[in-house]
């Protein structure tokens, strides 16, 4: 999958917020020299036509292991991406003003986000329900065995905590306020198994406001 610096395990033993730290592209990475992050390059990449800035296509991301998806840092903004600059990734690109007009009004791009939300909901243990119906985000049977990674506390957070607060965000974003709101009333029901996710509860009420 291209040549993405981190697609090896994080170790068992090793608090997941040690795993933080800036991404190892950059504006001026070999082969892609002022072109990182540009409008062009996310809508391409988002419409399943181009690659990220570790020369990844949005189907290789959606095909990743969850193990992957765990340890590696450098694919969540683009695909969940926001008009707020990543503090991990400065080859992140932006969600701009013409950027979130064509993720709106793009009907490829729209079935291709619901995929994302799809493949990262299994990430997090969680599945979609409501054919036809009020849209529900619900535990799967999975759960259990992502638990560890994404819902337990390490010193007091996790990073995927993080990610889910991009998650909410982008969805506003893009118009996909239901799938949005139907995140957060999940979130809302995990404080009684995991009072821990009240540190970041105040931070995804915030975003589920954007949009």
């Amino acid at each position: 999958m291209g040549s993405c610096p981190c697609r090896s395990k994080r170790p068992a033993d090793r608090p997941v917020e040690m795993q933080f730290g800036p991404s190892a592209g950059s504006l001026s990475s070999p082969g892609r020299p002022d072109a990182l992050g540009t409008a062009e390059i996310l809508i391409k990449f988002l419409k399943g036509q181009g690659t990220d800035s570790e020369e990844r296509t949005l189907e290789d991301i959606l095909k990743s292991n969850d193990d992957w998806m765990e340890a590696c840092h450098n694919y969540v903004q683009w695909i969940f991406p926001t008009d707020e600059a990543s503090m991990f990734n400065r080859a992140a690109p932006m969600m701009t003003p013409h950027v979130q007009k064509v993720c709106r009004e793009d009907r490829e791009i729209q079935a291709n986000f619901d995929l994302i939300l799809k493949r990262f909901l299994s990430f997090l243990g969680l599945e979609m329900k409501g054919d036809g119906g009020e849209l529900r985000i619900v535990r799967a049977d999975h759960f259990s065995s992502r638990e560890r990674d994404c819902w337990l506390s390490f010193f007091g957070g996790n990073h995927n905590w993080l990610r889910i607060s991009r998650v909410l965000h982008c969805l506003g974003m893009i118009g996909k306020k239901a799938e949005q709101q139907a995140l957060m009333k999940c979130l809302e029901g995990m404080k009684a198994d995991y009072p821990e996710v009240m540190s970041a509860m105040p931070h995804w009420r915030r975003r589920a406001e954007v949009g």
